[in-house]
């Protein structure tokens, strides 16, 4: 039985080419919901809101489930949770979208019945599709007239294409048609002419020019451009960008090899990187809309011109080759692999001088293969080519540094994908630069054309098409997988119950991208991946949240001694801890993440979870989740600098923690450094010794703490106190020789006595952070170094060191030891002459609640700036200094490898 759902005119059902009845308008709303959807489940309220909009009845359940059971009688529906699907039924759409695949317009054209969707057209719920597939008619039309043309029908043709002009008068193409039609007609003038109404018709409705195209068009015409005439090859439209060591690959893989598959997922540029390699002699066989293993060796015996093939496809296909040269290329290969195989290995055997070249989302596995994968474009070729395609459609479009900028931003969230390139281009002249980026950062489906659009001009249908090859198992760990965000492992497969060789299945057919120079090798999804793969709604969320937390338990555990993994391990993770807290968010398993990450990421914090820690600030503090909530949110305002509110909630989180956590003394150290930044040595010292007796935390944190209770000394005048109570506690210091704080703090004891010394020990503490990866220690040593330098007179190293400095910890959020580098930076231009931005940055020190108190000699040091402030200050108090600092001789900020060369930079809590 062969049934069919009429959309392209009324709504009608057809089994075995009759008509069914329908007994009313419901029967039709739900047949036409159901059919929309293409296989998918629509839910119960889509339904009862398609039937009765905002007001539906009492028993609107009841009354759906009435029109179903109706339905069925003809058409298999099924119940699935939270909705109905229409079972694999065909509509008459999809069988105009087949026929547009194979380049027949004019007879999808031919499915319409009138108006789509006729007698439920004036129901809200279907105005996106109604508008949709009259769009897409408008398209087919205009595509079916361009096939006319191209084959010298224009006589014929112009008086409907005047019809359609005459009818649509403010779209463009329309009128790019009637102009080509006169023009072909020789009627110039009044292509001309047509073209000159058409603009002032935009310029008086809407203000704005037409197109580049239309001047294109008319500049053509004018110029007699033989390639506007019928049967003349055209000039290929667009230009090509990049690939020059990809193109030189492939052109030597064709030289020297029988067998070349070129892979790389949807959109990245396959078949067009293919084309720019032949020279046009091949013959070059499309498989795309090819559906049927037999269809293969059909249609290669088809281009070499075979009429029959009495001994089968795949042997005529090899006999017609024979034993002569000749490259044989099969495009879009993935969907039909066996028969590809089959056919390939036969041509290999038999026709010793043929060569193939074939373009699949994954290698055909035939013997001598060589496989050249396809990644994204290089950024500045994703760059040149979204504004190039940009400046197509948009004359105006700028090319100034900011839009580059823009673009390049653009690109990185469609992952560089040629194909989505070109469709955001497309899009800039909709949403221009800015609202596009946000609007695809919000992960907003932008990109799709309208309905009718094959395969290949989609990136959320192209990247559908490669999921529908795959079986059931690979469907499932793929969207399992989508919530990964920035990659993931292997240790992520036995959380989701599968096997590694369903991964490689998904590496193969491009769905997933391997870096095997990564140890352990890494594994992502492209971002337009996985945004497809969301939509399915199978993501594993709760064995992803719980591969998070098994993964940051073992960084505690390994983080009892100074570990250069942690920090790489972190950055790796950040993206999949941020998904897990979110998810994870209200509950048990969501407190105890948050602060073990909070912990974990004292050392390297980053933004991003810094704001998520501050969402579980807990309302009271009561219970132990309670506590490590408090634990998290008081790590995220200390690392923003909000010092009260993170003492507060320190220390709620160490009052209740029970006897013997494993984080008390994490949370212990966390509020010495707090301590110290409000100036409070007794707490520090206090906490310090309770954290030397809490045997359960590692031995580094312990001998950090008795470093900051020696700092206070030092900070409140006493260096010699410090250096004393160093040496008492030698042998506690020294357990772990990867932890730069110990010699850092030496540094700071040593700086007014001794300072040729103290940057000895600051550097000693840099080549220390620099191997256990601790930025944060790090960036609190460059602070202590450039404040020596500048004591020493040594002004342009300090300069330079101030500089780098400000950079790095103002990129790291660390806002306490930022203000205390723009006041060594004020004592460094008042030395140079520059008292007025010497007073302007202690004045803004003075009024930033966040900047940490001033103990010591510094207060005097500091006060002798305070004059002099000008009424106005700079807006951007940062680039302020930056720019001061320039002036002095520092140097403009390098590019980021170079910005952690220990020899060069030094981490404070001064």
């Amino acid at each position: 039985m062969r049934v069919e759902v009429g959309l392209l005119g009324p709504v009608e059902l057809r089994v075995d080419g009759r008509a069914v009845a329908l007994s009313g308008a419901p029967e039709r709303v739900v047949l036409a919901r159901l059919a929309l959807a293409g296989g998918r489940v629509v839910p119960v309220g889509e339904l009862i809101e398609a039937l009765w909009g905002e007001d539906p009845p009492g028993n609107a359940v009841g009354n759906l489930h009435s029109y179903v059971s109706k339905l069925r009688r003809h058409i298999a529906i099924r119940r699935e949770p939270g909705g109905y699907r229409l079972s694999d039924e065909g509509t008459d759409i999809g069988r105009a979208e087949r026929l547009v695949a194979a380049g027949q317009p004019a007879q999808a054209l031919e499915l319409w019945r009138g108006e789509a969707l006729a007698d439920v057209a004036d129901r809200l719920a279907f105005a996106p599709e109604v508008a949709r597939l009259a769009e897409w008619r408008r398209h087919l039309r205009e595509e079916w007239f361009d096939q006319r043309l191209a084959a010298g029908e224009a006589a014929r043709a112009l008086p409907d294409i005047e019809a359609h002009a005459t009818a649509e008068p403010m779209r463009e193409r329309a009128c790019l048609l009637h102009m080509r039609a006169l023009h072909h007609t020789g009627r110039t003038a009044d292509a001309l002419g047509a073209g000159r109404a058409y603009r002032e018709r935009v310029v008086d409705g809407h203000g704005v020019d037409p197109s580049p195209a239309l001047d294109e068009l008319q500049r053509r015409i004018l110029a007699e451009d033989p390639l506007l005439r019928p049967g003349t090859p055209r000039r290929r439209a667009d230009r090509f960008f990049g690939r020059v060591d990809e193109l030189a690959a492939l052109r030597s893989a064709l030289a020297g090899g029988r067998m070349t598959t070129l892979t790389g997922p949807g959109g990245v540029g396959k078949t067009r990187l293919m084309t720019e390699a032949l020279s046009g002699d091949e013959l070059v066989v499309e498989l795309a809309e090819r559906s049927a293993p037999g269809d293969v060796a059909a249609t290669v015996a088809g281009a070499l011109g075979l009429r029959a093939a009495p001994r089968g496809g795949v042997a005529a296909v090899a006999d017609r080759l024979g034993s002569g040269p000749a490259l044989l290329v099969l495009d879009n290969c993935e969907h039909l692999l066996d028969a590809v195989r089959d056919l390939v290995g036969e041509i290999l055997v038999r026709c010793p001088r043929v060569r193939i070249l074939a373009t699949s989302r994954q290698p055909l596995g035939v013997p001598g293969e060589r496989v050249l994968r396809l990644g994204p474009l290089p950024p500045e070729d994703q760059v040149a080519l979204f504004c190039d395609r940009a400046s197509l459609l948009r004359a105006e479009f700028p090319h100034d540094a900011r839009s580059r900028a823009l673009a390049a931003e653009v690109c990185g969230l469609v992952d560089g994908l040629p194909l989505a390139v070109e469709l955001a281009a497309r899009r800039e002249a909709v949403f221009g630069l800015a609202h596009l980026r946000d609007r695809l950062g919000a992960g907003l489906q932008v990109l799709d054309p309208i309905r009718g659009g094959d395969r290949g001009t989609a990136v959320s249908a192209t990247v559908e098409w490669s999921y529908r090859l795959l079986d059931e198992e690979a469907q499932r760990l793929l969207d399992s997988l989508a919530v990964c965000r920035g990659g993931f492992d292997l240790s992520i497969l036995a959380y989701l119950s599968a096997d590694a060789r369903v991964l490689a299945e998904l590496v193969d057919a491009s769905l997933v991208i391997c870096d095997v120079d990564r140890d352990p090798p890494r594994y992502r999804l492209l971002e337009t991946v996985r945004h497809v793969a969301l939509t399915h709604g199978r993501a594993d969320r709760d064995a992803h949240a719980r591969w998070m937390l098994d993964f940051i338990t073992d960084l505690l555990r390994r983080q009892r001694v100074r570990n250069p993994d942690t920090t790489p391990a972190l950055r790796r993770e950040r993206g999949n801890l941020q998904e897990a807290l979110t998810w994870l968010e209200g509950r048990d398993e969501g407190a105890r993440l948050a602060a073990w990450t909070a912990v974990a990421g004292s050392d390297a914090p980053d933004p991003g979870l810094t704001a998520q820690l501050l969402r579980f600030t807990p309302v009271r503090v009561e219970t132990e989740t309670d506590a490590l909530c408090a634990l998290a949110a008081g790590t995220g305002e200390w690392l923003d600098g909000r010092l009260g509110e993170a003492n507060r909630l320190l220390t709620a989180a160490i009052d209740r923690l029970p006897e013997g956590h494993p984080l008390t003394g994490a949370a212990l150290l966390l509020r010495i450094s707090n301590s110290m930044f409000v100036g409070r040595a007794d707490l520090v010292r206090a906490d310090a010794q309770r954290l030397r007796e809490n045997r359960e935390a590692p031995a580094w944190t312990r001998s950090t703490g008795l470093c900051c209770a020696a700092l206070m000394d030092a900070y409140g005048g006493d260096a010699a106190a410090g250096l004393r109570r160093l040496d008492a506690y030698g042998k506690e210091l020294n357990a772990d020789r990867l932890d730069g704080f110990v010699p850092f703090t030496r540094g700071e004891l040593l700086a007014g006595a001794d300072p040729e010394a103290a940057l000895s020990c600051y550097d000693e503490s840099l080549r220390r952070t620099a191997r256990a990866g601790l930025e944060y220690t790090a960036n609190i040593a460059r602070v202590a170094r450039a404040a020596v330098l500048i004591r020493l007179g040594r002004h342009d190293e300090a300069a330079e060191a101030c500089r780098r400095t400000i950079v790095l910890v103002r990129a790291a959020g660390m806002t306490a030891q930022l203000w205390t580098t723009l006041r060594l930076t004020a004592e460094l231009l008042a030395d140079r002459g520059d008292r007025e931005a010497a007073a302007v940055l202690v004045a803004a020190a003075d009024d930033d609640p966040y900047a940490p108190v001033v103990m010591g000699p510094d207060v005097e040091r500091l006060a002798s700036l305070r004059t002099g402030v000008p009424a106005e200050r700079p807006e951007d108090i940062v680039e302020y200094a930056l720019a001061r600092l320039e002036r002095q001789g520092a140097s403009k900020p390098a590019a980021s490898g170079a910005a952690h060369r220990p020899e060069h930079d030094s981490h404070t809590d001064r």
